[in-house]
């Protein structure tokens, strides 16, 4: 695995009003790292996407983690396409 590479601050609202928020990194373009610094929570994410949308690929127990998949993949697809990169 290569340098990580910051590529921006992660906000999430959960359903229960809970904000979940962190850094957002990759070292490969393909897999994220989503890590968050969240009032003690400290749990993380491995992301990818493929045809079927984006899927947790890894990470330790977190609280509504397909919620936090599904906004942060957005947040990300958001980053891609302002940035002129694709997947």
């Amino acid at each position: 695995m290569g340098v990580k590479k910051h590529l921006l601050e992660v906000e999430v609202k959960l359903s229960g009003g809970r904000i979940v928020k962190g850094p957002l990194t990759t070292s490969d373009e393909k897999t994220y790292h989503f890590k968050s610094q969240s009032g003690g929570s400290g749990f993380y994410l491995y992301l990818i996407k493929d045809d079927n949308g984006w899927y947790e690929s890894g990470g330790n127990e977190a609280e509504h983690p397909q919620e936090i998949v599904d906004q942060v993949g957005l947040q990300i697809d958001t980053y891609l396409k302002e940035n002129q990169k694709s997947l």
